[in-house]
């Protein structure tokens, strides 16, 4: 086996064990949540903004097709909303929830686990409802309106995973929020599914040569999230996890090719999306 091709298989395990792993040792250190997640991101996008020039999947997606501009813009619009909705949101939701739990007198997520254990349950219960919401984004009408700007791409790489409509990063973010604030889950618990959404949210779009393996059943990254960017709609409407695809494997909605790597064409057949960020902002409202 070549080194190239070794680097391939292990780039993805080593980095996302390294980070998450190292994310639940330094929380459970004492260490701030907050900060553990921060790091822990900044890290993350610099190994795949690295990697991306180093052992790109398309050499061509390295390059602007008219998109950057608007990429760009879409940064500090997703980080934006998302900073002033969802703490709002939990806000709302976490006295919801204390009152249920006082309610049935007993409390609703299980504290005394191991938080690595929290952390899973936390995935699989983030991934039941992220899931439904960005199905329903492609099957309800409406909603793809505002979906369609993820889709309008036709390259994938790290700023794709930004790349959504003020409208779309409100319903899939409240909707986030839901499970575990209402449950009750802590702030160590919360920090670590932050850190998860940016590190393999990074790993999903990335235009990186690396290989999944027995993976490709667990997470919804690379090879697996870019039939997800098909122009051919029976490939596209699948793979619908947010970061894992446990939720497509229990429905059927778990879609891979062995004889391709990846569709011949990514982006939505007959687009008429503007280049302009402005402009298509204005389009699920047209």
């Amino acid at each position: 086996m070549k080194v190239s091709e070794l680097i391939s298989w292990l780039i993805f395990p080593i980095i996302v064990t390294a980070v998450l792993g190292g994310g639940v040792w330094a929380i459970e250190a004492g260490h701030e949540p907050s900060v553990v997640a921060g790091i822990g991101t900044f890290v993350s996008l610099a190994l795949v903004v690295v990697l991306e020039r180093l052992l790109p999947f398309r050499k061509e997606w390295n390059h602007s097709q008219g998109d950057l501009l608007a990429d760009l813009l879409y940064l500090p619009s997703y980080f934006g909303i998302n900073a002033l909705v969802q703490p709002l949101v939990v806000a709302g939701i976490v006295l919801g929830g204390g009152l249920l739990s006082d309610a049935m007198n007993t409390p609703l997520w299980p504290t005394e686990w191991p938080l690595l254990l929290q952390f899973v349950l936390a995935c699989l219960a983030v991934e039941f409802f992220d899931y439904w919401a960005h199905r329903w984004m492609h099957e309800v009408p409406f909603l793809w309106r505002f979906h369609a700007i993820h889709h309008n791409p036709k390259r994938l790489y790290w700023m794709n995973a930004t790349r959504a409509h003020f409208g779309e990063v409100i319903f899939r973010g409240i909707l986030n929020a839901v499970p575990l604030a209402l449950l009750g889950a802590g702030g160590e618990v919360l920090a670590l599914v932050g850190l998860a959404n940016s590190v393999l949210g990074l790993f999903q779009h990335a235009n990186i040569n690396f290989k999944l393996g027995p993976l490709s059943w667990i997470f919804s990254v690379g090879e697996m999230h870019r039939w997800h960017h098909s122009v051919r709609i029976e490939e596209a409407n699948h793979n619908y996890g947010s970061n894992f695809l446990f939720w497509d494997v229990v429905f059927g909605t778990r879609y891979r090719e062995e004889q391709r790597d990846s569709p011949e064409q990514l982006g939505i057949e007959n687009d008429q999306i503007p280049a302009s960020w402005w402009a298509q902002l204005r389009v699920p409202f047209k």
